[in-house]
């Protein structure tokens, strides 16, 4: 057995405390009723678990302890706090379901952990498997802060009976994705430390402004079109390897076809050649037999002068 380590590293575990405190106040945030300042917390605990683990790996302290540390921040920054957010602002609106629907994404979100934990080192790192926690919580908070910060609900009499099916729908689909086998991509394939044109710069600068002037809606926009890029890639792929299996099995069954057709001609031209065969040893017989007249004849006539 290990020895326990005496002594943690300070740098990225304090990342991680950063984000679980984020996610705390989330919770706390939801149960005052303040609702935008919960999910703008849920955005900047996402925002901390991605520095933890990065700050980890380039100061070389990384340890079996952050990373078990890391995990269970998660869960209540991206499993906990959202469900209950969710829930205070739409989903007590459906009583039962509400808050059967809040779990479901909970028990979800500790699932996922749990797998992403027994999968590290196996897996392929190019993609994930299910909606990663950190992105789904994004989505219902980025949802929390489009409809609050631009007063959606009192838009007209019907919106906050389809903001509510909407949220409901969300929030079991997130859950419903983040345990599926669905594969959403991690990005990891990027090179960040690699030379990169100049107009690339120019590019991210670009995102940033256009994010800083309308942040709630243009999140939601992404994390809902990575959300549903998953299951949309995954059909496609599953259509295409169809559409190949189908066209693999029609080659085959051509080439069985031209196999079987192949070895007919050749018990057709066998055959033919057996009845050739026939047909011509009656020719030999009869010339066989006229010769064997021809020289049975002479002796004969030899005898009859005699």
């Amino acid at each position: 057995m290990k020895p326990f380590e005496k002594g943690i590293y300070l740098l990225p575990n304090l990342m991680t405390t950063a984000g679980l405190f984020a996610g705390f106040y989330a919770v706390i945030a939801g149960i005052q009723g303040n609702f935008e300042q919960g999910a703008i917390a849920i955005l900047l605990a996402m925002i901390f678990d991605g520095l933890d683990g990065r700050i980890a790996r380039m100061t070389n302290s990384c340890s079996a302890f952050g990373a078990e540390y890391d995990s269970l921040a998660d869960m209540v920054s991206f499993g906990l706090a959202p469900a209950l957010l969710m829930y205070q602002w739409m989903l007590h609106d459906f009583g039962k379901l509400g808050w059967l629907v809040a779990f479901v994404y909970t028990v979800a979100a500790a699932l996922r952990l749990a797998r992403f934990n027994t999968q590290v080192g196996v897996a392929d790192k190019r993609y994930f498997q299910g909606l990663p926690s950190p992105a789904a919580a994004a989505l219902l908070a980025s949802l929390i802060w489009v409809v609050e910060s631009n007063h959606l609900e009192s838009v007209f009499e019907g919106v906050p009976a389809l903001i509510g099916i909407t949220a409901l729908v969300l929030t079991l689909f997130t859950g419903v994705m983040m345990v599926s086998n669905v594969r959403f991509s991690s990005f990891k394939e990027f090179n960040l430390k690699g030379k990169v044109p100049f107009v690339t710069l120019l590019v991210v600068v670009l995102v940033f402004i256009i994010i800083t002037l309308e942040p709630a809606m243009l999140l939601f926009i992404i994390f809902f079109t990575y959300a549903f890029s998953g299951p949309v890639v995954t059909l496609l792929t599953l259509k295409k390897t169809r559409a190949l299996r189908q066209k693999n099995r029609e080659e085959h069954r051509a080439a069985e076809k031209s196999a079987m057709d192949s070895s007919e001609e050749s018990v057709v031209d066998s055959a033919n050649k057996v009845v050739n065969e026939a047909v011509e040893s009656p020719e030999e017989v009869s010339t066989e037999t006229e010769v064997e007249n021809s020289a049975v004849k002479p002796d004969d006539r030899s005898g009859d002068k005699a």
